[in-house]
């Protein structure tokens, strides 16, 4: 992590703070599989976001002083027998120097610390849930305050939560996090090119599943969430992750997968034949999907809403729909009565960062420079639909790529992975 980086984000922080606040933040709890077992530790993304730290039991506040930027971090040193079984960590010294904190103070007791540090604010900037002790000791305080003028005097007047500013703060990436998300993009695409190229009929679905993860893996990287990997009329299913079947012959197989860089997602779906090859019912729905999705990414540009470019997708899928006889009525009366919502449920993306679906607003959102955003649309056309031809029944298609708004238009992230559908048959075919 760069101190700069760091310092950046903390100064900002405080710029949106009102006179007199302070922010508190929790590091994630660990996370058990069973008893004792740990399932591998993700940090709070806000967490994450102002300490650059991944590690449990941490507490960071900060705040603004007479012009000066503090940052104060709860932590202990591990102890010998942590040592022995999880290692060691930097200790509290190199923690100073690499990530900036303005001091450091023990974890274990920290509440009695707290109060220094917070009496006399008006307003403290916290996230409620994540830090069930907390919770109880700022609860307990503003009960003692309440009934006790003194306490009052000392103790702030008001709770606000923390993500109605951090929010604000991660939607516009700076160069630092482009650069990681840019990595991420660059393993992913390398783990759906592997997935491509050994996709056969009679395989499963975990298979492949496994070849992606080998990728990101070898990169030194993890999945940025639950791979989906759907044969045939699983991939109807939006969010399938069971990822247990057998991959048939003459079916299409949908891969949503990508690769975390550091905390950053990517975010990259593809839809191949299995066997290769397209057949002609698959081709004219995947290409509907594709001239929706590169139509979307061409308007994409600063001063657009979301709202304008889900309108875009639609326009062109139910059109496509309409030209295949899968939808029968007008355009516009199909649209307004959301029938293409029996193909196409989602939304065309969503914000990406440190969370693959990203925090921030969308309703009258205007994109700016710096924000990155996925384009996904699909169509579905699930098995059991008796309402259409049996030879579109099983055919599920999204095309997705992560996309960052330039100054001048935007950027592909993941251009590089292959989409036309004569490209991903030549892949296929390696």
């Amino acid at each position: 992590m760069i101190l700069s980086e760091l310092n950046n984000r903390r100064r900002a922080l405080v710029a949106e703070m009102p006179i007199n606040s302070v922010a508190i933040l929790s590091s994630a709890n660990r996370n058990y599989r069973s008893r004792d077992v740990e399932n591998p530790y993700r940090q709070d993304s806000d967490f994450l976001y102002m300490t650059g730290i991944s590690e449990p039991d941490l507490l960071n506040i900060i705040y603004g002083e007479n012009g000066k930027i503090f940052s104060i971090l709860f932590r202990d040193n591990n102890t010998e027998q942590e040592k022995i079984w999880i290692g060691e960590r930097l200790n509290n010294s190199q923690i100073l120097e690499n990530y900036g904190f303005t001091e450091i103070h023990s974890y274990e007791g920290c509440h009695k610390k707290l109060l220094d540090f917070i009496k006399n604010k008006e307003t403290i900037y916290i996230e409620t849930s994540l830090n069930k002790e907390l919770d109880k000791f700022i609860a307990n305080q503003i009960s003692n305050s309440s009934q006790n003028n003194r306490l009052n005097s000392l103790f702030p007047k008001k709770i606000a939560a923390l993500h109605s500013i951090t929010q604000k703060l991660r939607l516009v990436k700076s160069d630092y996090e482009i650069n990681l998300i840019k990595k991420a993009a660059k393993v992913s695409i390398k783990g759906h090119e592997q997935a491509m190229k050994k996709s056969k009929p009679g395989i499963y679905e975990y298979e492949l599943d496994a070849e992606i993860r080998y990728i990101f893996n070898k990169n030194n990287m993890d999945c940025a969430y639950m791979s989906i990997v759907g044969g045939g009329n699983n991939a109807c299913t939006l969010h399938y992750i069971n990822n247990n079947d057998i991959l048939k012959d003459k079916n299409l197989v949908l891969i949503d997968a990508a690769a975390e860089c550091e905390g950053y997602a990517s975010d990259i779906t593809r839809t191949f034949p299995v066997n290769g090859k397209f057949t002609e019912e698959q081709s004219k729905i995947y290409d509907i999907v594709l001239e929706a999705q590169e139509k979307a990414i061409e308007f994409v540009k600063p001063g657009v809403t979301w709202d304008q470019v889900h309108e875009i997708t639609i326009k062109i899928i139910v059109s496509g729909l309409i030209r295949l006889e899968i939808l029968s009525r007008d355009i516009d009366e199909i649209i307004d009565s959301e029938l293409y919502k029996d193909f196409f449920m989602h939304k065309t993306g969503h914000w990406l960062g440190l969370d693959v679906h990203d925090v921030g607003t969308y309703e009258n959102k205007l994109f700016e420079p710096g924000m990155v955003i996925t384009v996904e649309p699909g169509i579905y056309i699930d098995s059991s639909n008796k309402n259409v031809l049996e030879k579109w029944r099983g055919i599920g298609i999204r095309i997705e790529d992560d996309v960052l708004i330039t100054k001048n238009g935007n950027e592909v992230l993941t251009k590089d992975l292959v989409k036309k559908r004569n490209e991903i048959e030549t892949v296929c075919s390696h």
